[in-house]
């Protein structure tokens, strides 16, 4: 079985008699800078399309009609969102995370989900951010997903049914064409149901609750 479970110029004029004006230009590409540097999580609150859902299943839309529906991370905020030096942010093709929903679970925390659109894995994933109060980063879990590639395909959708415990089932199947009798084609895979329970500190402890095998002649 496949797995699938996870990025992104200044020009300046010069002219002798405008000298006043580069350093004006300068000093507003500066206060710019910092201003981004000084960007909190809080400050992006306004930019997720929805605000405290409960249960989640990726949309239908495809990567090419997308774009516009949702707003985009930016370089800065993707630096600010994704604490992991391991993940680059690319911004351009169909690599991209948009703001998804808002959540206000828990006062003490923030938290909130991001809609990733992952290449190279061929998925689309909603993945639920958790940090303190200051935007550190405590721990984050993946709430739903569409991934296919080939005969592969995987699809998870879930919901909270307490306060903080998440329950998600899953579905990953492979298929194979065959040629024997009336059998075209054999879909195998398993089913999945798995409970994330985010605790007070902001971390995730995750249990699988039930696994069924998945067979289907075709």
């Amino acid at each position: 079985m496949k797995k699938a479970i996870l990025y992104i110029s200044l020009l300046l004029s010069i002219a002798a008699c405008t000298e006043n004006k580069n350093n004006l230009s300068s000093e507003t590409g500066k206060t710019t800078v910092e201003a981004r540097q000084s960007l909190s999580l809080t400050d992006l609150k306004g930019r997720f399309k929805y605000t405290d859902l409960d249960s989640f299943q990726v949309d239908t839309m495809d990567w090419e009609t997308r774009p516009g529906f949702y707003q985009e991370l930016d370089s800065s905020t993707f630096k600010l969102i994704w604490q992991d030096g391991k993940r680059n942010f690319i911004g351009q093709g169909y690599d991209r995370d948009y703001y998804y929903s808002w959540q206000t679970r828990n006062p003490e925390l923030i938290e909130f989900v991001v809609l990733t659109q992952d290449e190279s894995s061929y998925c689309d994933l909603l993945q639920y951010c958790i940090y303190d109060k200051n935007g550190k980063a405590i721990d984050n879990f993946i709430l739903a997903a569409s991934c296919g590639d080939g005969g592969w395909v995987y699809q998870s959708s879930g919901k909270f049914i307490t306060e903080d415990t998440y329950e998600e089932v899953s579905v990953e199947t492979e298929s194979e064409i065959v040629a024997s009798g009336n059998i075209k084609e054999i879909i195998e895979g398993d089913s999945i149901v798995t409970r994330f329970i985010i605790g007070k500190d902001g971390k995730v402890t995750k249990k699988e609750i039930s696994k069924a095998r998945i067979r289907e002649e075709i």
